[in-house]
């Protein structure tokens, strides 16, 4: 792959490089991700077809950032999980909003706020088994931690979209 295009995906298009809170701007690249992924919604005729879709969506872009996030740390950083790479902050967001299915505009930014926050608290806190993965090689490391801080964000957030949406 084209080192010019690994760095671009990296750091999703230089929020990575920005010198002040590179992991939070990086998050924020995951919001058009997610409204596109919103959009292509009414394609699908069911909450169902369109939660199997988007988790292949993830499952896909979870290899893709596990592969640029393997050639930045060897390439283009050398250096283990640089903070420049926030690719992986992306995935965390999106995984975060997995099985939320927000109707409306208000919905639309109350789940996307809500999963900023939880996401952000879990990503820099890295409690238990988050903090042990980031120390897997190859690029698995990079994007682990942040994954799994999705998953537990994405529980706490349908529990809190069933409770009260």
């Amino acid at each position: 792959m084209n080192r010019r295009l690994v760095k671009n995906l990296a750091t999703v298009f230089g929020l990575g490089d920005l010198p002040v809170a590179p992991g939070t701007f990086g998050t924020l690249g995951g919001i058009p991700i997610f409204i596109g992924l919103t959009l292509l919604r009414k394609i699908f005729p069911n909450n169902m077809m369109y939660n199997s879709f988007y988790f292949m969506f993830l499952m896909t872009f979870f290899a893709l950032a596990v592969y640029v996030s393997d050639i930045a740390e060897k390439e283009i950083y050398k250096e283990k999980d640089p903070q420049n790479v926030v690719i992986d902050e992306v995935l965390g967001y999106l995984t975060t909003l997995f099985l939320i299915n927000p109707v409306g505009l208000f919905q639309n930014i109350v789940a996307m706020t809500l999963a900023f926050i939880l996401f952000r608290i879990f990503d820099i806190t890295k409690i238990g088994p988050i903090y042990k993965s980031q120390f897997i090689g190859h690029g698995i490391g990079v994007v682990l931690d942040d994954f799994l801080a999705g998953i537990i964000s994405n529980f706490i957030l349908v529990c809190i979209w069933t409770i009260f949406f």
